[in-house]
């Protein structure tokens, strides 16, 4: 392997190091503000009427802070405690599959700095990895509607004339929080994991031979 691949490499493994910081930092951030008292959610625009002077002010004294746009991100004071674990775990999860998916990074990219791309331990960890993140991507939307939806229920006037947001089923919430990066960053894994399977098995097969 080259100088220029191997700088490269050791370049990329500094980088995703900054990105596992950085998913550290913003999670205790939100951390930090949720436990205050205070979160910031996304919801779909169910609203029966987007009537001029809706806004925060109809949907009680908890909500100082609505976005524009179809769905509406509001910021809430004082949600229920309900709500508030789920959506503490929600982004604990979140940040998880990024944490997970940078580590995955940086191993394989020690080990093709090394030379030593393939290895069975790196293959079934490739494995146990992917299929983690697949689990993130179905069950974090899942926590997230359910806390949506108890934020919702906790809202004054959810449901009259002037409200933006109304108020939906669980599926609403659960489908306006799915995220399909995670899903889709375990299925590419568990597919690579065929490939570093193979290289693991050439490569022992050929270990000894000049």
């Amino acid at each position: 392997m080259n100088v220029a691949t191997k700088t490269g490499l050791w370049l990329l493994l500094a980088v995703t190091a900054g990105a596992v910081l950085a998913a550290l930092f913003d999670l205790v951030t939100t951390l930090a503000w949720a436990f205050s008292g205070g979160t910031k959610i996304t919801l779909p625009s169910l609203g029966v009427s987007t009537a001029a002077g809706s806004g925060a002010n109809v949907l009680g004294p908890e909500v100082y802070g609505i976005g524009p746009g179809t769905s509406i991100e509001l910021v809430v004071q004082h949600i229920p405690g309900d709500a508030l674990a789920l959506n503490v775990t929600a982004s604990i999860l979140g940040t998880l599959a990024t944490i997970i998916v940078c580590l995955a990074i940086m191993v394989v990219s020690w080990r093709l700095a090394r030379s030593v791309p393939f290895a069975r331990s790196v293959t079934h960890t490739m494995a146990y990895v992917g299929g983690l993140l697949v689990l993130i991507g179905v069950v974090r939307p899942v926590l997230e509607g359910l806390g949506k939806l108890s934020i919702v229920n906790s809202l004054d006037n959810v449901l009259t004339v002037d409200s933006p947001i109304g108020q939906g089923s669980l599926d609403h919430y659960i489908v306006n929080s799915i995220d399909l990066l995670p899903i889709v960053l375990g299925v590419t894994l568990l597919l690579l994991t065929a490939v570093f399977a193979k290289g693991a098995q050439l490569q022992h097969d050929t270990e000894g031979l000049v």
